[in-house]
């Protein structure tokens, strides 16, 4: 089943890029549609891919200009599959633009090329938009850091990518028990606030804006890894638990513009340690800020970031009887507190 036949399942949506229009609402409102054109190519499909554009996968508040009514937008990601298909219950993994929350999007030519690598290797990915800041996307009142609010917005919908990815699991022909969470510089720290946070946390904008149906407000996720790429938890130190999935990081020692060098990771690095969790830890001395061209001990970052999905997101019955998974044989067998490959 090809996901550009489904329209009767969701809706599909043609524009190039981001762009503005209005579309008529519930409750007497407009649609307010305003994506953001990030300067990157449209997304290019290879040959032994298959790749479906501009899919629905929920609705975000947004408004016009700061201090109008929020309305609804629909909010947009591409899908990259193997061609051939493979198997029915694969893993998938849900991909998340930086940009400092104020720009980029899911054209991104960097993250495209990771995720084609990954979808060779029968990976299914989900390469999401969310709300910019530029967007005014409402939050809690109790949200004043201009940056936080950001971050907020796009959790929110990185969480409801992640539930209608779980609500048509059997559509993508996914399990939704392997879905790993990946991101770039704010979109790391997007994967990391979604991937670790309780159901309850980041589920909506507030109070007054309840979750719109579409988003798959009843439907429970369940995060098999994170992919952080030189993002931070600095927001969030209180999710860092023993209850976390494996997290692998990726972060530049010349990185000055997410904190001080390497220590955002560190940070990371410590509260892995602190928790018995799982932190696949490679620093990149030299590397700046997006450390895309990194060679990690002879291997590329894709190819990096595939082994360790393959580690932690594939079943281990046929090696360890009774453990489903990586993450529970480490967990119950091994108790190492940290893990470095």
């Amino acid at each position: 089943m090809r996901f550009m036949n489904m329209e009767h399942k969701y809706k599909i949506v043609e524009p190039p890029f981001r762009t503005g229009a209005f579309l008529a609402g519930t409750m007497g409102c407009l649609f307010f549609f305003a994506f953001l054109t990030a300067g990157c190519c449209r997304t290019q499909c290879a040959s032994e891919l298959h790749c479906a554009r501009n899919i629905v996968y929920g609705a975000g508040y947004v408004a016009e200009e700061e201090g109008d009514t929020p309305c609804l937008q629909p909010l947009l990601m591409d899908i990259m599959e193997p061609e051939d298909g493979g198997e029915s219950s694969r893993p998938a993994v849900i991909i998340i633009h930086g940009g400092g929350f104020v720009q980029g999007s899911k054209e991104d030519e960097d993250q495209i090329e990771v995720a084609s690598h990954l979808a060779r290797n029968g990976y299914v990915c989900f390469l999401i938009n969310y709300r910019l800041m530029n967007d005014h996307p409402p939050v809690p009142p109790s949200i004043t850091d201009p940056l936080v609010r950001g971050g907020h917005a796009a959790t929110v919908d990185a969480k409801a990518a992640h539930r209608h990815v779980c609500a048509l699991a059997s559509e993508y022909r996914i399990d939704p028990k392997r879905i790993a969470l990946m991101g770039s510089s704010a979109g790391a720290a997007t994967a990391l606030a979604a991937g670790l946070s309780p159901p309850d946390r980041f589920y909506s904008d507030g109070e007054a804006f309840p979750v719109p149906p579409e988003n798959h407000p009843e439907v429970e996720t369940h995060t098999a890894a994170i992919i952080n790429l030189w993002g931070s938890g600095d927001y969030f130190p209180e999710l860092f638990t023993p209850e976390a999935p494996p997290i692998m990081t990726v972060h530049g020692g010349q990185d000055f513009r997410v904190g001080e060098g390497l220590q955002p990771a560190m940070n990371i690095d410590a509260w892995c340690r602190e928790n018995g969790t799982v932190h696949v830890f490679y620093p990149v001395p030299e590397a700046g800020h997006g450390a895309w061209d990194a060679v990690i001990d002879g291997n590329s970052l894709a190819e990096r970031i595939t082994e360790f999905l393959d580690a932690y997101l594939h079943p281990l019955n046929k090696y360890f009887p009774g453990y489903p998974s990586l993450r529970k044989w480490w967990k119950e067998s091994v108790r190492r507190p940290h893990a470095h490959p």
